[in-house]
């Protein structure tokens, strides 16, 4: 009687042995696998024989499903999970008690070094792959609740690593100022606009009554020589996984202007051609002439500026991975600026008493100055992907809200006779009917795509080049304030035709160009 009692202590013990081994050897993830295919190594145990039991006979019974085996719990009672094979092996040893652990999954024994196969089981929440874990195809960008934001990552458990909703269970996201949280870029723009067609605005001839017979300015786009720029990104992680962040973009075409001037020392005979339709007369094409030769001395000058400017502030969320690849769903706040002006000017003393009176100097002044604001949301897409020392990146994304549209437009004609000058509210392409400030707001699209590459030259730092556009559908440019006619009555005030027009055009308005910078990401 003592020694059945001894042999079963020792039985029992030694199968205390065979689960506690079970258990230390359970596979654990890591939180950011590397890309490839991982391949859990089988788990061998080399038990000595038991007199009593047929390892073989075991094997084959630790095969049989054993789903319902949870129902069996107590549901008053802590609940316990219980290991079949365990089960098995106290059965065949004698003991009338199972033993009790916490999800064990136990791999089949082995007799004479060959592995006894046996069906995949789910005992639980335990899983015993028979298949390879593709690792890329787990998403580290999961909630785990337990994860340090400004330190390592402290989530390893498989349980971590299941992918998630699109924007996970928990948004665990917070600022933090450790350096590595933050990344950004700062690049240099080479961009070119598209421009803006002006109409005729000065001509020459062989005399007075030819002188629009050679065109010295207009009936060209101006604004689209390439201008050096600049764009500052700034961002930072939210989370320990990389899988939130948010992210500050300013960036700047810089200005592109012109400036014509000429006066009667290079071109005798200069004028400014209108399409008068003033009262009491037919509408004819004329010109304002500015310099001939018996009739007076004059100078013409045009002056135009282009500046276009913007930013937008987003947050970014992981949505998908693999391969090295990832592609983030962005969203946020978008901004954007384009202001335009335009001046033109003559000035001009008469030589001919029956013209004017005879030294007497006339000033015409016609300015237009835009501006486009817009403010609106936008939402789109970013993608990177890492082959070894490089890497391309592709922004694509939509600006929506309002833009807000402005014109003021002011014309003046000043004329002086010695000390005596008298100022007239009226130039010459803008007068009465067109003067003033105009506003007016409508929905708006800003879209935008950059794509960049970039090569890892120095430690967390690449050099990158890529090539940017961005549009603003709806703008109103310069040329979009001028009547197309160049119609003007100069009747003070106008009775008939009430011309230049007030009306407006508008147009797309986009720049693009190629970039070049360093990008720090830690």
């Amino acid at each position: 009687m003592k020694m059945n009692h001894v042999m079963t202590a020792i039985a029992a013990a030694l199968t205390m042995v065979f689960v506690m081994a079970s258990n230390a050897a359970a596979q654990v993830r890591t939180k950011r696998p590397d890309r490839g295919v991982y391949q859990p190594e089988p788990t061998v145990f080399k038990l000595q024989p038991v007199n009593v039991v047929d390892l073989k006979t075991i094997a084959a019974k630790s095969s049989r499903p054993i789903a319902n085996q949870a129902k069996k719990t107590n549901r008053d009672q802590p609940i316990r999970r219980v290991s079949h094979q365990a089960t098995v092996l106290h059965q065949a040893a004698g003991l009338s008690e199972p033993v009790f652990d916490q999800s064990i999954a136990l791999d089949p024994p082995v007799t004479s070094g060959v592995v006894v196969n046996a069906e995949p089981q789910i005992i639980e929440n335990s899983i015993i792959h028979d298949q390879p874990i593709e690792m890329s195809d787990v998403s580290s960008c999961d909630d785990c609740g337990g994860c340090d934001l400004c330190g390592p990552a402290a989530c390893d458990g498989i349980g971590c690593d299941s992918m998630g909703g699109l924007w996970g269970s928990k948004p665990d996201v917070g600022l933090c100022f450790a350096p590595d949280q933050w990344f950004g870029s700062m690049e240099v723009l080479l961009m070119v606009r598209s421009g803006d067609f002006f109409p005729v605005l000065a001509t020459t001839g062989a005399d007075a009554n030819n002188a629009d017979d050679t065109v010295l300015f207009g009936n060209e786009t101006m604004f689209d020589d390439g201008t050096a720029g600049g764009r500052l990104t700034l961002g930072t992680w939210l989370d320990a996984s990389q899988c939130r962040s948010m992210v500050l973009r300013l960036w700047s075409a810089t200005e592109d202007d012109f400036s014509f001037d000429v006066d009667d020392n290079s071109v005798a005979v200069l004028g400014r051609p209108f399409f008068d339709v003033s009262d009491g007369i037919t509408p004819t094409d004329e010109v304002n002439i500015v310099a001939a030769p018996g009739q007076s001395n004059g100078a013409i000058s045009i002056q135009g500026t282009s500046d276009v400017y913007g930013g937008d502030f987003s947050l970014r969320q992981f949505w998908y991975g693999r391969y090295g690849g990832t592609v983030d769903f962005i969203y946020g706040y978008q901004y954007m600026r384009l202001d335009e002006s335009l001046n033109i000017s003559t000035r001009s003393q008469s030589l001919d008493a029956a013209i004017a009176p005879l030294g007497s100097v006339i000033a015409i002044e016609d300015d237009f100055d835009v501006e486009n604001s817009f403010h609106g949301g936008q939402f789109g897409i970013a993608s990177h992907y890492q082959e070894g020392c490089w890497s391309f990146d592709m922004l694509a994304k939509f600006g929506f809200g309002s833009l807000r549209r402005q014109v003021e437009r002011t014309g003046v004609t000043t004329t002086s006779i010695g000390v005596a000058t008298a100022v007239d509210p009226n130039g010459l392409l803008v007068r009465s009917t067109n003067a003033g400030k105009t506003t007016d707001h409508t929905f708006g699209w800003v879209p935008e795509l950059d794509l960049t590459l970039g090569y890892r030259r120095f430690p967390a730092y690449d050099i990158t080049v890529g090539y940017h556009i961005i549009a603003m559908t709806d703008a109103l440019q310069v040329s979009g304030t001028i009547d197309p006619d160049l119609a003007s009555n100069l009747s003070d005030p106008p009775t008939g035709t009430q011309a230049p027009s007030p009306a407006l055009r508008f147009d797309t308005f986009y720049v693009h160009g190629v970039h070049f910078g360093l990008r720090y990401s830690y």
